[in-house]
């Protein structure tokens, strides 16, 4: 198939020595910042898990479910516009940050006037103040916005964690202390709320943008062309996303979808901490070689190797350790949620790799082509939850894997159509640590089984440390994976160097 991306030119070249240099610094950042937030959102969920019940937590996922659909309006893609637009001016993105503080205010509104329905929908009175409440976080929200996306297109990550982190701070601080003193869901609340406006003020106060009043003229057309592609794909991908969430709550009620919200969120915590700093810094990176195919396709190699070589361990390891995980991050009462944490693990194996079909369709500006692979998952994820749910939160949990992988390679086919990027770079990438992790997790697990242990911690170490023996020793031995690993060593130092210049 033809390739449509434009011609490299003089002044489109991209230092890619200064682009590594920024990248590998954004990447330290973002991951040691992602690290920090993880650890407090963990501390958040082993702390709060043993002051509320699951029940409390239904109640909190029921409300999200919803507000979480009205927020998909909230950005209108105006990020990803303003973040993969060449040259892009003040005047262009104080016209996107008052359009984002123009429809957070709007969904306020809406969704506090539509807060009887909800508790009407969930028969649940009591989600109609839940409801009312967490409203405000889209006009919260909305005011940092464009701050934000300012931040991460200059790749000034660093600012950008400072507000992050110290709203999870604040978020932390505020549930547990209304926790102690029984105000239980109301305290996942107030939370919320809490960090939220933490992190919008910092944004709004170290970001270099500073808005100025609408004008007319600056050419926005095209972004809001984009962004309504952007914000379209994040409609429809909301039910890929949240439907789950829905059905277990409708049909099962909110202690069924309290199980499945902690396994789900407990499970995703070690995989953003490795997957949300690479995506983050990707974006902006790729979007600059948009120009340059051969270094477009080098880049997403060395990215998605990467991100193969840390996510399908973490992913495998966590599927052979469900047990001891469950019971000592959630307590014995959410024994439950052990069987759904380890068929979720099954899905998020290759849902790492699989995300950056979405940022290099975004980063070549093919909004149109992101927006179709949207509605194809969305109908075959939707597809699968109506049928699992008949089998509960674990129906609903096996049905997302069994989709994820019958899709994958349809969508890789659409996600790099008229890409330098091929499917062929996919499999590439994730086969050898694919292999590794499978082997790795075989061998812990038969090893470990028939072994009695004195505490799950002791399995846990046990576990752990067989595991990442026989990964690094499986990897060595495939076809050049000795070679990777001693690049993978020289990034980690290059890594740590990165982290000890930004300290100083």
């Amino acid at each position: 198939m033809k390739n449509t991306t434009p011609p490299i030119t003089q002044t489109d070249a991209v230092d890619m020595a200064d682009l590594k240099r920024k990248s590998v610094r954004g990447g330290a950042v973002t991951m040691v910042s992602q690290a920090i937030r993880i650890a407090i959102q963990l501390t958040s969920t082993v702390v709060l898990a043993r002051l509320l019940s699951p029940d409390d937590y239904g109640v909190m996922a029921m409300v999200l479910a919803v507000t979480g659909f009205a927020g998909l309006f909230r950005d209108l893609g105006l990020s990803s516009a303003a973040i993969q637009k060449k040259d892009l001016t003040s005047a262009q993105q104080s016209n996107l940050f008052w359009l984002n503080v123009a429809m957070g205010a709007t969904l306020t509104a809406l969704v506090a006037a539509g807060s009887p329905l909800v508790a009407w929908f969930y028969g649940k009175p009591e989600l109609t103040a839940v409801t009312l409440a967490l409203s405000a976080s889209f006009l919260i929200g909305s005011l940092g916005t464009q701050h934000g996306a300012r931040l991460v297109r200059e790749m000034q990550f660093a600012r950008q964690a400072v507000a992050t982190i110290s709203g999870s701070i604040v978020s932390l601080i505020i549930a547990v202390s209304l926790a102690l003193q029984g105000f239980s869901y109301w305290s996942l609340v107030w939370g919320n709320l809490g960090g939220g406006l933490t992190t919008t003020v910092l944004l709004f106060t170290l970001s270099p943008f500073w808005p100025s009043l609408p004008a007319k003229g600056t050419g926005v057309r095209d972004m809001l062309k984009f962004g309504a592609n952007v914000t379209t794909f994040d409609f429809v991908n909301y039910f890929s996303r949240n439907l789950d969430n829905i059905l277990i709550g409708r049909f099962w009620g909110s202690g069924p979808l309290g199980f499945y919200s902690r396994a789900y969120s407990l499970l995703m915590f070690p995989i953003n901490a490795i997957r949300a700093p690479i995506n983050t810094v990707a974006f902006p990176s790729m979007s600059k070689l948009q120009s340059q195919p051969n270094e477009f396709r080098i880049y997403y190699l060395k990215i998605s190797g990467l991100l193969a070589f840390l996510s399908m361990p973490l992913t495998a390891f966590l599927f052979i350790a469900t047990s001891p995980i469950i019971e000592l991050t959630l307590g014995p009462k959410w024994t439950n949620s052990s069987q759904i944490f380890a068929v979720l693990a099954l899905s998020a194996f290759i849902q790492p790799v699989a995300s950056l079909r979405g940022t290099v369709m975004l980063s070549l500006r093919r909004g149109g082509d992101y927006l179709r692979w949207g509605i194809y998952n969305a109908i075959a994820v939707s597809i699968g939850f109506a049928c699992g749910v008949s089998w509960g939160a674990i129906g609903v949990a096996a049905s997302y894997a069994i989709v994820n992988y019958l899709i994958l390679y349809p969508s890789l086919l659409l996600a790099f159509r008229d890409s330098p990027v091929k499917p062929a770079d996919f499999f590439a990438s994730v086969t050898k640590p694919a292999v590794s992790s499978i082997t790795a997790a075989a061998i812990a697990w038969a090893l470990v089984r028939g072994i009695a242990h004195s505490s799950h911690i002791t399995e846990l170490i046990a576990l752990f440390g067989i595991f990442s023996v026989t990964y690094l020793l499986t990897y060595s031995l495939l076809p050049n994976g000795w070679r990777e690993l001693r690049v993978y060593l020289a990034l980690h130092r290059f890594f740590l160097k990165s982290c000890l210049r930004d300290q100083a």
